[in-house]
């Protein structure tokens, strides 16, 4: 099996990095339109069974062409911003 075991405290220490840089950067907008233009690649005529290519809130986003389209110009920095906490907390997914 492939499946990660994340902690409650990895949870808990992304958690608190997020909340820190959001505070710090007041970057809080940005990162909601980076999970709404994120999830808004949910393709409902996609069958459950092939997620997740059905796209949706995983992280697909990070990746070429989706980063690039024009409606989420100005997105890769907020990625960028995030790219800490992944590297801290590798095993929670994006």
């Amino acid at each position: 099996s492939t499946s990660l075991s994340v902690k409650q405290s990895d949870l808990d220490g992304a958690q608190e990095m997020v909340d820190g840089i959001i505070k710090e950067k007041n970057c809080g907008p940005v990162f909601v339109r980076l999970a709404w233009h994120d999830s808004g690649t949910h393709d409902v005529s996609i069958p459950d069974s092939e997620w997740p290519k059905a796209g949706g809130a995983i992280g697909s986003i990070r990746f070429d062409p989706e980063i690039n389209h024009g409606a989420n110009a100005g997105l890769a920095g907020a990625v960028k911003i995030l790219e800490p906490v992944k590297e801290a907390f590798p095993d929670i997914s994006y």
